[in-house]
């Protein structure tokens, strides 16, 4: 029995979106805190050298910008719950795939944006992983039992499509 038997996909989906929330929530409350330093008094200049109050307003600029991608992955994965729910019997958007690459086995669940979270569903970890990847492009249309290369040469085999 592989790791992705029972994993139902819409508590992965449920996971997904509220890890998204989370580092959304995360991003603002940094935006807000760097926003409060970079106007606080301890930030205003010193002397001509002292970069501290534009260090900081870079810095809620930054966060700021963190803020709004979040805010677009939400956007995009609530947009598009339907086909990350549905089941697959192809790699495809939504789909979970189970891939062994080597010595590794790995659960992957194929999304519009924010690849590379780690989610922990049912006791099972979840990479998320857009299409931009070299390892989806590879994974991209393939059933249960096919193989793979990616563009880097690595080889694999898929296991299992959800």
């Amino acid at each position: 029995m592989g790791m992705s038997e029972g994993i139902d996909k819409t508590a992965v989906y449920a996971a997904f979106l509220e890890h998204l929330e989370v580092e959304l929530a995360a991003a603002v409350a940094a935006s807000r805190d760097a926003a409060a330093y970079a106007t606080d008094g301890e930030a205003r200049a010193e002397s001509k050298w002292d970069t501290q109050g534009l260090e900081a307003s870079y810095l809620a600029a930054g966060q700021a910008g963190q803020a709004r991608e979040w805010l677009r992955a939400i956007e995009a994965v609530r947009s598009q719950r339907d086909s990350l729910v549905r089941q697959a019997d192809r790699a495809g958007p939504g789909a979970l795939v189970e891939s062994a690459q080597a010595d590794e086995t790995d659960l992957y669940y194929l999304v519009p944006a924010a690849g590379g979270q780690k989610l922990r569903v049912a006791g099972t970890e979840v990479t998320t992983l857009t299409f931009q990847t070299p390892l989806a492009a590879a994974l991209l249309g393939k059933r249960a039992g096919d193989s793979y290369v990616t563009g880097g040469g690595a080889a694999g085999k898929v296991l299992f499509v959800g």
